[in-house]
């Protein structure tokens, strides 16, 4: 396996799992798998804690590439993890980011 393989198997396994965060908050649908009626929160703060472990424990063994791609689906995530919980709230900001 090159290191562009590498590379691109990690961008990938961490786009897997913050689509799993995005399914999880209801931004999107998956083909096949049923509707999600309300925004998992709980799920979603799972996802996003998986991250940030992936992204402490790969601290310094990722290129520059790979170290943006996760810190740019750990914050999309968070920012849509607010903008659900202030939903689901009425526009409360009692939540907390995970």
């Amino acid at each position: 396996m090159t290191e562009t393989d590498t590379t691109t198997d990690f961008r990938l396994f961490a786009q897997k799992l913050a689509l799993q965060g995005f399914y999880a908050l209801g931004i999107l649908e998956v083909p096949g798998a049923p509707k999600q009626e309300d925004p998992n929160l709980a799920a979603a703060t799972m996802v996003i804690g998986d991250l940030m472990l992936l992204r402490d424990k790969t601290e310094g063994n990722l290129t520059d590439g790979e170290s943006m791609t996760l810190d740019k689906f750990i914050s999309d995530l968070q920012f849509q993890f607010l903008e659900v919980s202030k939903a689901q709230e009425g526009g409360t900001e009692e939540s907390e980011t995970p």
